[in-house]
């Protein structure tokens, strides 16, 4: 007599608990390799950004040989900056850069929560403001994550940074807990618009070329920007 034959449904325990072991595997595997690709992706999106602004402020100085003076800015001083909103400002107003979002980075370790304001000026033409929430960094509108210094130089060129990610010391490393990528680098915008990742400035390929002692090299931003008092713009 032939035996039946059954027709099997769904998998044994054993069968399953191997399907998900070799998931498990994979998983451990893939995973790190994703997240280093979306932190590049990250990082990409935070250059462009960052370029742009160069862009425009290099523009800007460019017409007229203009440049950011220190002061507070208002519609009667369109051009003076004491603050990270008020470059922003500056930038706008001069140079039709009103996307407040740009001066904001999602993969900011400050900002990860944060819903960024759409605007750095607000309001009709002949009256605008600088829109609240972007010229206070908070947990909940975010804080800047780019800086600069004031006042910024007439003469552009590629020696010199104009902006870089937020918590660049001037011991040349970027600070684990105000660092847009905590301690482990970041962007730099330089006078002729060209934007690299830096891990530190202190190494001898990445020192900045000193503006105070002529034919060396300095970690320190400051040497580098200008000869006489400079101010980092801080973002909180």
């Amino acid at each position: 007599m032939n035996t039946p034959i059954r027709n099997r449904k769904g998998f044994t325990l054993i069968e399953l608990l191997t399907v998900i072991a070799i998931i498990g595997i994979l998983a451990a595997v893939l995973f790190p390799g994703v997240q280093g690709v979306m932190k590049k992706a990250k990082q990409s999106t935070a250059q462009t950004k960052v370029r742009n602004i160069a862009q425009a402020y290099i523009a800007f100085a460019s017409s007229g040989n203009k440049f950011v003076k220190q002061g507070a800015w208002s519609l009667t001083a369109p051009t003076q900056a004491n603050s990270v909103s008020d470059f922003g400002a500056v930038l706008s107003y001069n140079s039709n850069l009103n996307s407040a979002e740009l001066w904001y980075v999602e993969a900011d370790q400050l900002n990860e929560s944060a819903a960024f304001p759409k605007q750095v000026l607000i309001g009709a033409a002949g009256s605008q403001t600088v829109d609240p929430n972007f010229a206070t960094g908070s947990v909940q509108y975010g804080y800047h994550s780019w800086t600069t210094f004031v006042p910024t130089p007439r003469n552009i060129d590629e020696k010199i940074p104009l902006f870089w990610a937020r918590g660049l010391t001037t011991a040349g490393k970027w600070d684990n807990t105000n660092g847009v990528w905590g301690a482990e680098g970041g962007h730099i915008a330089f006078g002729d618009s060209h934007v690299g990742w830096f891990q530190d400035t202190a190494s001898d390929d990445t020192k900045f070329v000193s503006k105070k002692s002529a034919g060396t090299m300095s970690a320190n931003w400051q040497d580098a920007v200008s000869v006489g008092t400079v101010t980092e713009l801080k973002s909180k």
